[in-house]
């Protein structure tokens, strides 16, 4: 029992997976309308921003985050090390204000990749991992 309990902490503790800063996905920014919405509009809905730069008069918040996430089988024990991997997914997001503090544009990027170890070196993120993106209008 003990041995299990031990187990089961190392595989928590060792999931796989790691998080940094606000990922944005193009559906999110749909609720955002040029020439509407105002910066605490866009605060309310996302939280704080992980920048903010002024240049000009105007403003600009910028969002951007990563989420990585180890593949199942890399913790198959000696297989792992051959077959393993891990992916990525990463977004940027800069909301510029004009000086009347109102959303004047909104730039995107959305990022996805993978990695693997031993065999699986170079294989690309798998499309049962990736769900499909429309690009922000």
């Amino acid at each position: 029992m003990k041995i299990l309990s031990i187990l089961l902490v190392v595989f928590v503790f060792f999931s796989g997976c790691a998080s940094h800063g606000v990922i944005i996905d193009d559906k999110q920014l749909t609720q955002f309308k040029r020439g509407v919405t105002t910066e605490t509009d866009v605060i309310a809905a996302l939280g704080k921003p992980t920048g903010i730069t002024t240049h000009n008069g105007q403003r600009m918040l910028s969002y951007g985050g990563a989420h990585a996430q180890s593949r199942p089988e890399s913790f198959i024990p000696i297989v792992g090390s051959f077959v393993g991997g891990m992916d990525v997914r990463a977004s940027s997001v800069i909301f510029n204000f004009g000086p009347d503090g109102v959303l004047s544009d909104i730039i995107s990027s959305q990022h996805s990749s993978g990695s693997g170890f031993g065999f699986a070196a170079g294989t690309p993120l798998t499309p049962d991992r990736e769900q499909p993106r429309k690009p922000a209008e």
